[in-house]
């Protein structure tokens, strides 16, 4: 929870964009309640993965907080884009 209190607004807001596709919360509450999931069969080489249908962040068991800091920087910064959503196909 340190690397997530050490995040800026900015970078809060991606992170809500990440995790559930919106950079904002409801103005009203309707129970959305953040699901985290520490996923050990994966470690230091991979990124964060999340589920923003069902609001749900996978992440790797990082050997370090700053490993765990630096993936989810990344991962906001970078892979912003639903898969698949609005592309023509």
């Amino acid at each position: 929870w340190s690397v997530m209190a050490g995040l800026n607004q900015e970078e809060l807001g991606a992170f809500l964009g990440f995790a559930w596709g919106r950079r904002r919360m409801p103005t009203q509450a309707g129970g959305e309640h953040l699901k985290l999931t520490l996923d050990p069969t994966i470690g230091d080489n991979h990124l964060p993965r999340a589920h923003t249908c069902f609001f749900t962040l996978d992440l790797p068991l990082y050997t370090r907080e700053e490993t765990l800091r630096a993936k989810l920087l990344y991962a906001l910064r970078h892979c912003a884009s639903i898969d698949a959503d609005q592309t023509a196909t």
